[in-house]
């Protein structure tokens, strides 16, 4: 079996105010002292938008300009590394050591690998470009506080994560209702907070188009709400977000806000058997 490849890497992050301690990762920096390796991934210099609107107001050019500060001081130090001038290890502690500035880095942490280029890479897609937050993980996460809210209210044992339809249609919804003596009641939050109006439009529109068949083959319940995660920020991706719960509400379901913990469990409570 191949050896395990021992690296070391550190988050590149943006801090502009101090005072805060807020920052945005923005790249990391591998080091691979075995393999002479040392190497960087950072966000390209055009995508800017995840700064700007997490630091309402920054101006664009300070955080390029300390991007392109650190870019240089980092090809300097790989070209020694190449050159053979200074240890890989060196290299990484220097680009790494505690300053006072924009960009700021994270504690070192260790990690195995195969190759350093394809950890390099994999590092930057889970810190910088986070791929583990999914639509699905996104819901996941709106799933557990909706079913919490749901035990909370002694309201959980009448649900469970079940289809709706038939052989020939069926869509699996979070929450469903068991009880014979009770109304169907279904439902399902919904993420709708996606970075661009597009993604908004598409994963909304996907639940558009499978309550559309529900209802076209005549097996939508009577009691359906979205709870819905919509983005606060951004013109267009609310208006995105209020174009998808439009279309549901006039598909005969009910739409509020993930946040409306009242609206949620008095439509629940339409599941509780009535004695």
């Amino acid at each position: 079996m191949k050896k395990k490849i021992a690296c070391q890497y550190a988050i590149v992050r943006f801090l502009p105010y101090a005072e805060t301690g807020e920052f945005a990762n923005v790249g990391v920096v591998l080091a691979c002292p075995d393999q002479g390796f040392l190497g960087t991934a950072f966000v390209p210099l055009q995508r800017t938008r995840r700064v700007t609107e997490f630091f309402n107001g920054i101006e664009v050019r300070i955080y390029r300009e300390a991007v392109k500060y650190l870019i240089k001081d980092v090809e300097r130090l790989t070209h020694m590394v190449e050159k053979r001038q200074i240890p890989a290890a060196g290299a990484f502690a220097e680009i790494t050591r505690p300053r006072e500035a924009l960009m700021t880095f994270s504690a070192p942490r260790a990690i195995l690998g195969d190759d350093p280029t394809e950890v390099l890479q994999a590092l930057y897609r889970r810190f910088v470009d986070r791929d583990f937050a999914t639509k699905e993980y996104h819901e996941q996460l709106l799933n557990r506080g909706v079913g919490k809210l749901l035990a909370n209210a002694s309201l959980k044992p009448y649900f469970d994560h079940l289809p709706v339809g038939d052989d020939t249609f069926n869509v699996k919804f979070p929450f469903v209702s068991t009880s014979p003596d009770a109304p169907r009641v279904v439902i399902k939050p919904l993420h709708l907070a996606q970075e661009e109006p597009n993604k908004i439009l598409d994963h909304g529109g996907y639940w558009v188009a499978r309550v559309s068949r529900l209802k076209k083959h005549q097996k939508l319940p009577a009691h359906v709400l979205f709870a819905i995660d919509e983005a606060t920020d951004g013109q267009k991706k609310r208006a995105a977000a209020k174009e998808i719960a439009d279309e549901l509400r006039a598909l005969g379901t009910d739409v509020v806000p993930i946040a409306d913990k009242a609206a949620i469990l008095e439509f629940a409570d339409l599941a509780r058997p009535k004695h």
